[in-house]
């Protein structure tokens, strides 16, 4: 009989946590934090550090402001949670200890990882514990000091690990009109299916009807030599890319004041 091995997506699968999830998540952080990192602290410590999950508000506060997921599997058990807060801080990674070594914590990890790009995270930070360590380095993060940190009462050894989500990739390529550095940009930095840029894409940005071909027809390049600007349009736009750390305005302006190819040396060092 040939038994095929199932992908880690069939058995588990990712969704927002909840606050249904509370109890459960606490149950799970206290007996992987009992059972799995007994292994590398002593009993008094790993009593100390898993009696912090007791307070189940806090859980609830967690889920509420962080980017909270849960894996979960066929039966709808929570096998594993992570949790990342705006800023780049990842605050928790739990596996349940009977679900240990079935690459879990690597698919809530990516899934941490490709929320933190789509939202401009450029760093992830975490304090990592001695049993954790060996996986967050295999994944590309780096021990940047080693700390003792307070638990409950007690002060534990863990590590403040760092890793950069930014393949920074110069660009000196056509500024579009809208103002945008491609070279900051979350789709032109990604692995994967990369966009091009202005100077290549022109499938897309030369295509582009709300700033390219609105400034083709004014006979204009940049936005910024339009009298509307800065257009209801324009401010819409910059709005929603605040998140990724160019102001569009202040590009423009910027375009003005120095022209582009100082643009894009400033640019460039900038990122």
């Amino acid at each position: 009989m040939v038994y095929l091995k199932q992908n880690i997506t069939e058995l588990f699968t990712i969704r927002a946590a909840q606050q249904s999830d509370v109890i459960e998540l606490r149950d799970l952080y206290k007996n992987t934090v009992l059972e799995v990192n007994s292994r590398d602290y002593s009993q008094e410590e790993v009593e100390d550090w898993a009696s912090c999950g007791d307070d189940l508000s806090n859980i609830g506060k967690m889920v509420e402001s962080h980017y909270f997921i849960v894996a979960v599997n066929q039966l709808s058990q929570i096998v594993g949670f992570s949790s990342i807060t705006p800023q780049g801080y990842l605050h928790s990674m739990f596996i349940h200890k009977d679900f240990q070594g079935k690459s879990i914590a690597t698919l809530l990890l990516k899934e941490i990882e490709r929320y933190s790009i789509a939202e401009g995270i450029k760093r992830i930070t975490s304090e990592v514990s001695i049993t954790a360590r060996p996986f967050f380095e295999k994944h590309g993060y780096t021990v940047e000091v080693e700390q003792k940190r307070k638990a409950n009462q007690l002060c534990l050894t863990n590590f403040w690990m760092a890793k950069s989500l930014v393949n920074f990739k110069p660009y000196n390529g056509r500024i579009p009109a809208c103002g945008v550095f491609c070279g900051g940009c979350p789709t032109y930095m990604r692995e994967n299916s990369p966009c091009k840029g202005a100077e290549l894409n022109c499938s897309r940005c030369a295509k582009c009807k709300t700033f390219h071909l609105c400034c083709l027809e004014k006979g204009i390049t940049h936005c910024f030599q339009c009298c509307s600007f800065p257009c209801t349009k324009f401010k819409a736009f910059t709005k929603r890319w605040l998140k990724h750390g160019q102001d569009f305005i202040e590009n423009q302006l910027l375009l003005k004041q120095v022209g582009e190819d100082e643009f894009l040396r400033i640019y460039n060092k900038k990122i």
